[in-house]
């Protein structure tokens, strides 16, 4: 299946760029970008979000699902993927559902997440990231994490 096809060696020419989308709940936008030297370009090839040292999401439509939930914030339901609407202190907030527990995310920590996101891709073209967009197993992806120092580090501190 062509959903299967997996990444097994790291390319050279790819770089993971972490972007902050919550600073002090340690969520992450990492953004793969290839570097295409021969004709001074380069191109997302992919979009993860981490929460600390979890991979929330390992792919582009995972990724826009999650961007989804936020965006539906309240609306959503019990067939959501990674967050669950709960009333936590008297206000309504998403779960984010982890492996290892939880997190919660408010109103406006989803709407200043759904801004990074979007700016984050002004300029950027999803042709490459259709396409061609990397996916990695997990080992690689966690070789791949931690040889660009974003597992068991603190960004932006």
């Amino acid at each position: 299946m062509l959903d299967e096809i997996l990444m097994d060696v790291i390319p050279e020419n790819v770089k993971l760029v972490p972007i902050v989308l919550v600073h002090d709940k340690h969520i992450f936008l990492i953004r793969g970008r290839e570097e295409d030297l021969q004709n001074k370009r380069s191109y997302v090839r992919t979009y993860l979000i981490m929460v600390g040292n979890e991979v929330v999401t390992s792919n582009y439509a995972d990724t826009k699902l999650l961007i989804s939930e936020l965006k539906l914030f309240d609306k959503g339901n019990k067939q959501n993927k990674f967050t669950v609407v709960e009333k936590f202190d008297g206000d309504i907030n998403l779960r984010l559902k982890l492996s290892k527990g939880h997190i919660y995310i408010t109103r406006a920590e989803a709407l200043a997440i759904l801004d990074i996101y979007y700016d984050s891709k002004s300029g950027v073209g999803t042709q490459r990231i259709l396409e061609f967009e990397l996916k990695f197993t997990r080992e690689l992806l966690v070789k791949l994490l931690s040889n660009s120092g974003l597992l068991n580090k603190r960004i932006g501190k």
